[in-house]
């Protein structure tokens, strides 16, 4: 059972009495959620002994969730009024006579019914005027965070009162604010809820996956460095064929000039031996750069090719290509020195 000692304001001892009566436990509830709930329930009677409403309502509420119970629905509506929240007191109160009332508990049904009516008379109410034309598809409305149900638009609605937070949004349209103070009651205010404007759209380059779009003058880049990129690669090949020419021709020298020298001293040549010698020495040295500076701009090319823009946004998943085309070319050089 949860009790407290003491009053808060609900007219007599009889109808303390009343709210203290136990309740039945909930099946679902375990025993350490309603010793748990019990003692949230304490605790709270004890802040309202301290007037200290709103961390009492805290937790009777916590209680409430645990552990419901028609006692703590009574207690938690008559915190909430203390602490000035009268529609949420008046909203709990109707939920207690209805629950009393399937519960056969008349007597805590005539302590909520006149505590609702009292209620009734001092409620603050706030209408979210929405004219049909500005009731555009999608529109969503809160109060404090909470969804306000379109059948609830341009009806006066019991609110607590204070600061008010009042939020419009729908899709394509910039979202609307505002935020006042709700007086207290009784009371009536309203707001218009003004026409929601057309939200930016995201700019032509950005596609809806967050890839960005090459502009012409980017394709034109990257066309342009890939074909620069073929034309250094193509010069590089060349030059690797010129230097095997070259370095054949210098192996090919070396041994004729070989045939016109003494076995015994291979520096004793022939004139035409010497004069081939040194004709293969030429070509060596020849196969040699051609070699080196063909590899380099072979390798120039494909270093343009592959790091060219890409001409089409990359897709999810795509993977990059690890060599570059070479269209029309095919090369293949073995060489033993």
């Amino acid at each position: 059972m949860k009790a407290r000692a003491g009053t808060f304001g609900l007219g007599s001892l009889a109808g303390l009495a009343l709210l203290c009566l136990p309740r039945p436990a909930l099946a679902d509830a375990t025993a350490a959620q309603r010793a748990t709930a019990e003692a949230l329930f304490q605790q709270a009677a004890q802040l309202m002994d301290q007037k200290h409403f709103n961390e009492a309502c805290e937790k009777f509420a916590a209680s409430q969730e645990l552990d419901p119970g028609l006692g703590t629905t009574l207690y938690l509506a008559d915190c909430y009024e203390q602490a000035g929240k009268t529609a949420s007191a008046w909203a709990l109160f109707q939920e207690a006579i209805d629950g009393a009332h399937r519960a056969q508990q008349t007597d805590r049904e005539q302590i909520a019914t006149e505590r609702a009516a009292s209620l009734n008379g001092r409620l603050s109410k706030l209408e979210l005027r929405v004219p049909v034309a500005r009731q555009v598809a999608g529109l969503e409305l809160r109060i404090n965070n909470t969804p306000v149900p379109i059948a609830s638009w341009n009806l006066p609605m019991p609110v607590d009162p204070g600061p008010t937070r009042i939020e419009a949004q729908a899709p394509g349209k910039k979202p609307w604010l505002l935020q006042f103070k709700v007086t207290d009651g009784p009371s009536t205010q309203v707001v218009e809820v003004v026409e929601l404007s057309d939200a930016p759209r995201p700019p032509p380059s950005v596609t809806s996956t967050g890839v960005k779009d090459l502009a012409p003058q980017d394709n034109e880049t990257s066309s342009t460095q890939r074909t620069i990129g073929y034309v250094v690669g193509a010069v590089g090949v060349v030059g690797v064929v010129v230097g095997g020419v070259f370095g054949y021709r210098a192996l090919t020298l070396n041994r004729r000039s070989k045939t016109n020298c003494r076995a015994d001293d291979p520096n004793a040549c022939t004139p035409d031996g010497a004069s081939e010698r040194k004709d293969a020495q030429s070509a060596g040295t020849l196969s040699t750069v051609a070699s080196i500076g063909g590899g380099a701009l072979l390798a120039t090319g494909v270093t343009l090719v592959l790091t060219a823009p890409s001409s089409a946004p990359a897709r999810a998943g795509a993977q990059a290509p690890t060599q570059a085309a070479w269209p029309g070319i095919g090369l293949q050089v073995r060489g033993v020195w």
